[in-house]
Order: C-alpha cells, then sequence, then structure tokens
C-alpha cells in the first residue's frame, strides 16, 4: 500500500471519493423512511440493522442504511443533521484514513458513525476516540452521549486524576474519549502496579487487583497531526522518583556559573535541536569554577550535566512560553496545545534546573523505568484512523511510519476565509504598533477582533497594550484555563475583542453574533508565525467556518523568535533595503518567504527527529522479541 499511495495518491483518493458519494447518495434515499419513524420504531430499527450485520460478509449493503440512521438519530437528539460531506468523512475513518477536513465542517459529529459502523463490523469491540487535550475529551463525551445511548453503546471518559476503579470501568465502555498520553500512560502503569502488589496487597485490598486492560481494537485520533506528529517528537517515560535527594547547593553553583559561560567559547546553542553542548574550554572552566561544589556530587553524577541543565534553563526554556510557576511549582506547557501539563517533568535534571532559577527548592528527579513513543504505541491498533484540517504536510510522515492515508474531503460551503499577506517589520517596537492600530480600527466596525498569539508571555503583552489604548478585551491562556468556555463563548459578540495562544487553536468553535457576518465576520490577527505552518493554519481555522467571512493578517519582525533559525545575511539585506522606513513594513516578499522557509526547515528536522526515534524504538522492539531486552533496561 505504501509505494502505491504515495506513487498514485490523486487517483486512489478520487476513486475512494467517488465510491463513497455512491454510498452517500443510498443513505439520502432512505432518510425519509427513517424520518417517518416515530422513536419505538427507530430504536427497532437500530436493533434490526445489528442484526443483519451479523449475517453479512461484507459492510457495503449496510453502510447506507447505518448512515441514515445514525444522521436521523443525530438529528433528533442533538438538532444536528450530518452533511454529506460528514457521512464521507466517517467512512474514510471507518476504513482505517485520515479524513482531511477543513475546520468548522463538524468532524465530532463524524466519530459516532465511524464507532457504530465498527461495532456493527466487530462485535464486541472497543472504540477509542483519542482527542488532542483534555478540554476536548470532556466536551465531546458529553456532547455526542445521547447519540451513543440511543444506538445502545456506552460511552466511557478517562481524565487526570481518575481513581484506578473508574479508570478500568471507563475502558470497559464500547467508546472511550481519551487524551493520547492518558492512554499512552495507562499502558505504561499497568506493568508497574502489577510489579509493586504483593500477596498481602491482594488479600488486605482486594481494590488493587483491578487491572487496566483496554481492548486495542479501533483508534480515531482527533487532530491527528496535533497528537501523533506533533507530540511524538520525544519518548513517553513513566518515572519514579530518585533515590538520590536533590543537592540545592549544587543547583544553586551551577546556576550561577552558567551565566558567567560565554556561548562560542565555552558551550554550543544548538537551536535545531534545542539543546546545551559543553566544549572542552567549557568543561574545564566549569571545573575550574565549581570550588567545594564537587565534593557534594552523588555517586554516578557529572558537574558538567548540572552545568549543562543550568545552561538549558537559562537560554532554551522560558518562562510564560514553555512553563509557567503556579502554586510554588513549575507547570509544563504543551507547545502544541498552549495547555499545562501537571505532573510532568523534563529530563535529565532540567526540571531542577528550572526550580532553583525561579526560587523554588528542587524536586527530586523522576528516574524512566518504562518508556515507549506514539510511533510504537498507535501502530498496536489493527485499524488506526484520524482527522485534521492539516494533514497533508506530513502524508509521507502518516503513511511511512503509521500506514494512514489521507483522503480531503471536500468543504460543505465555500470558503469566505480571506488570508492577506502577511505584513513584516524591521523591530517588534513597530510590528506591535502597526498591530495595536490594526485592532482599533476593526474595533471601531463592531467586528469581533481574534488576536492569535504563541506564548503566555506574548499574549500578557499584547494585553498591556491594549489597557494602555483603553481596549477593553479578554485574555485566554494557561493561566486562566478555567474560563475558558466562558470566553470562548462571547468571543463572536460585536465589538469583543480577545487574546488567545494555542489553547484555542484546535477543536474549538467560536460562534459569530447575530449580525456579525453582515459586518465582515471576525478579524484575525497573528502577532508571530509558529514554528509549524499547521498551527498557523489551525489558528486562522478558528474564523471564517462553514461559509463564514473572515479576514486574517499576521504582523511579523525581523527580530521574532522564528528568525534565530534564518540565514542571517539574508536578514541583514532585508534591513539595508528598508533603513529609511523603518517604521513601515517590509513590501519585499522575499520577507514573507523566509519566514515560510525557516518553517519549512524546521518541520524537516523535527521529521528527521521522531524517524530516529521510530527507527531506535523498532530496534528496541526487534531485541525484545529476541529474548536480548528487558523491561527494566529503559530505566535511565
Amino acid at each position: 500500500m505504501n509505494y502505491f499511495y504515495l506513487l498514485c495518491r490523486r487517483a486512489w483518493q478520487g476513486a475512494k471519493l467517488s465510491w463513497y458519494k455512491k454510498l452517500v447518495r443510498r443513505a439520502n434515499a432512505l432518510e425519509a423512511s427513517y424520518a417517518a419513524m416515530d422513536e419505538r420504531q427507530l430504536s427497532q430499527a437500530v436493533r434490526d440493522l445489528r442484526q443483519r450485520a451479523q449475517g453479512v460478509r461484507t459492510m457495503e449493503g449496510i453502510i447506507p442504511s447505518a448512515m441514515a440512521l445514525v444522521r436521523e438519530v443525530s438529528r433528533r437528539v442533538l438538532k444536528m443533521r450530518h452533511y454529506d460531506v460528514q457521512l464521507m468523512g466517517a467512512m474514510a475513518l471507518f476504513e482505517g484514513n485520515i479524513a482531511e477536513m477543513d475546520t468548522g465542517e463538524g468532524k465530532t459529529l463524524m466519530a459516532p458513525l465511524a464507532a457504530f459502523l465498527h461495532s456493527l463490523e466487530k462485535l464486541d469491540s472497543c472504540t477509542h476516540i483519542v482527542t488532542a487535550n483534555e478540554y476536548l475529551a470532556q466536551r465531546d463525551a458529553q456532547w455526542m452521549k445521547p447519540i451513543y445511548d440511543f444506538l445502545g453503546m456506552s460511552v466511557g471518559l478517562i481524565v487526570p486524576g481518575q481513581s484506578t476503579a473508574d479508570r478500568v470501568k471507563a475502558y470497559q465502555k464500547d467508546v472511550v474519549y481519551a487524551t493520547a498520553k492518558d492512554i499512552v500512560f495507562d499502558s505504561l502503569r499497568e506493568p508497574v502496579r502489577k510489579r509493586k502488589t504483593t500477596l498481602a496487597d491482594a488479600i488486605l485490598r482486594p481494590q488493587t487487583e483491578m487491572e487496566i486492560n483496554p481492548k486495542y481494537d479501533y483508534a480515531i485520533v482527533d487532530e491527528v497531526d496535533s497528537v501523533l506528529i506533533d507530540q511524538a517528537r520525544s519518548p513517553m517515560s513513566l518515572g519514579v522518583e530518585s533515590n538520590i535527594s536533590p543537592q540545592l547547593e549544587l543547583y544553586r553553583k551551577a546556576h550561577e556559573l552558567s551565566g558567567q559561560l560565554l556561548r562560542g567559547d565555552h558551550y554550543r546553542l544548538m537551536q535545531d535541536d534545542q539543546k546545551i553542548e559543553l566544549k572542552d574550554e567549557g568543561k574545564a572552566e566549569a571545573r575550574r569554577r565549581a570550588g567545594g561544589a564537587l565534593r557534594l556530587l552523588p555517586p554516578g553524577h557529572r558537574w558538567e550535566r548540572y552545568v549543562t541543565c543550568a545552561l538549558a534553563a537559562r537560554y532554551i526554556y522560558k518562562k510564560d512560553q514553555h512553563y509557567v510557576v503556579r502554586e510554588g511549582k513549575i507547570v509544563l506547557i504543551d507547545e502544541s496545545t498552549g495547555r499545562m501539563m501537571p505532573g510532568r517533568q523534563l529530563p535529565d535534571g532540567i526540571h531542577q534546573a528550572l526550580e532553583v532559577q525561579n526560587g523554588i527548592v528542587p524536586t527530586a528527579e523522576l528516574r524512566g523505568n518504562y518508556t515507549t513513543t506514539f510511533q510504537t504505541f498507535f501502530r498496536k491498533y489493527p485499524k488506526l484512523a484520524g482527522m485534521t484540517g492539516t494533514a497533508s504536510m506530513a502524508a509521507f510522515e502518516f503513511m511511512t511510519v503509521y500506514n494512514l492515508a489521507i483522503l480531503p474531503i471536500p468543504s460543505n460551503k465555500p470558503s469566505r476565509r480571506h488570508l492577506r499577506p502577511d505584513r513584516v517589520y524591521r523591530c517588534v517596537k513597530h510590528k506591535y504598533a502597526a498591530l495595536i492600530h490594526e485592532i482599533e480600527k476593526n474595533h471601531s466596525t463592531g467586528r469581533p477582533v481574534l488576536i492569535g498569539t504563541g506564548s503566555v508571555q506574548t499574549s500578557e503583552l499584547v494585553s498591556r497594550l491594549l489597557q494602555q489604548r483603553g481596549l477593553k478585551h479578554e485574555v485566554l491562556n494557561a493561566k486562566n484555563h478555567f474560563r475558558e468556555a466562558e470566553i470562548i463563548a462571547q468571543a463572536g459578540q460585536e465589538g469583543c475583542i480577545t487574546v488567545i495562544t494555542n489553547m484555542a487553536g484546535r477543536g474549538v468553535d467560536i460562534l459569530l453574533g447575530r449580525g456579525i457576518a453582515e459586518k465582515g465576520g471576525f478579524y484575525l490577527v497573528g502577532t508571530d508565525r509558529s514554528f509549524h505552518r499547521r498551527l498557523d493554519d489551525q489558528l486562522t481555522g478558528r474564523v471564517g467556518r462553514q461559509g463564514d467571512p473572515a479576514d486574517c493578517l499576521f504582523f511579523l519582525s525581523l527580530h521574532d523568535d522564528l528568525m534565530k533559525y534564518a540565514d542571517r545575511k539574508k536578514i541583514i539585506r532585508l534591513r539595508a533595503k528598508t533603513r529609511r522606513r523603518r517604521s513601515e513594513a517590509i513590501e519585499d516578499p522575499k520577507a514573507a518567504r523566509l519566514f515560510e522557509k525557516v518553517q519549512h526547515h524546521i518541520n524537516k528536522v523535527t521529521s528527521q527527529q521522531r524517524q530516529k526515534i521510530f527507527q531506535s524504538e523498532k530496534q528496541r522492539e526487534k531485541l525484545r522479541q529476541q529474548g536480548l531486552w528487558e523491561d527494566w533496561m529503559d530505566a535511565n
């Protein structure tokens, strides 16, 4: 399939979509008959269809009836009728493909139909619907539950903080909503729990005998590029606290020393890999300045490790971008979703270095006992599918790693989203001045304005600038995630200004208020380009949904973080051309293309990193099958 798909992708996609359209036409012909049924008759129709499915060899004759039936159920219990394109998207999911649909096309409603089709095809099976974050898992499970209930399917929900008993019950349901990380970590926790359970535990605490044994039959991954691509850059490791107490004085001395070492002379900062490497001169200088700290080193620990961690904490990991400080703890932020990840730690002592840098007593390091990767874990599902609006950019990786083909599903209505050319300025000061002016101009017309930022820090900066101009607004970032539903509900109303991070980038529906479409719809402005173009596309996808009008404009500068990866000579030439017009946007189209080239370069580098992880895990699995690798070897 791999080579055929990659060589004949367009022809294969055309043939598939043509077949789906035929099935949809047959489903449309059955719609009136189901609409004429009362509730009792419709419930009987569900039971009859299940009986029919048991006696057929192929699903082709069952699919149109199932489509029409679920469409009618959804119309009655949710007041939402599947569009034809949603039925086509559900077919793509049922067949184990990626349904690529424009944002706002109603991908959430496709999952119940695909899960129902799978339950007809395979009795006593379970469907895992994997979401990009906990908010979407809870929202979709509650939202879609009436459909499942009518179809006779039970629904489970996995969220952080659940007890083992609740998780066991949830995994026994027909459909389970959860984030990818929850499902992966549950698979890692089970062998750890079994190792810790003794005979005395089994007798005195029988509840510990409850095992989490999910059925890995079928997975539908929502926002599949975010989950299987963006979040797959590093292995998933389940850690336990190290028995070595963290040495506060060692971390403090390393933090002090990190500010004295010189980049280039003592260490290398590798932007592509986000890593620090001490040079021989740096190692010697670090030991020379260490003083009595070396006597505090635990057995087996190297002083250079503490110094490298301190350098990474100082120069790579930024407060309010990569992490926030809450209640005296370092809480990491997921860069792809903009959400906090409580309970997670950066590896190899970097987390402790961040704690010391922020005046927090360092916690014990977590040592990885069991490790897996998203690439390895999701390949265990016999059937895997996904849905997103931005999959094509990673088509090769989806096919070679996950054996997932992409089917672009047409939009229900023509898009009226207008993407304006990026405005690039020489410096950040002039960029933000132009940004605020553009916001004021559109706010005065009554259009709701959405301001997309790349970090908590940037969102707070824009908020301060708006306050200085007396513009009332709301801010949605990782620090006030508890107000997410409230802020999103008001964002589309007349004259509203909302500053958002990536939190509102995926799966979030921001509805227009009454009369706003006549005024031009949403006006979205971006403060910078993300490292990955898919995240930018997801941001613009928050507006102009289902044929609504919208305008999108990004304000950039040659001092943005993305330009750290750019060719310095090209930046110097662009600055030289605009020396006399410092406050005006650079008119040369090469400026905007420079950002695109950098994004392409970063995508290439991160793809190579994921391929290395994948190949390493394949080698480890091969050794495990040969009996040459045990799970305890994953430690450290």
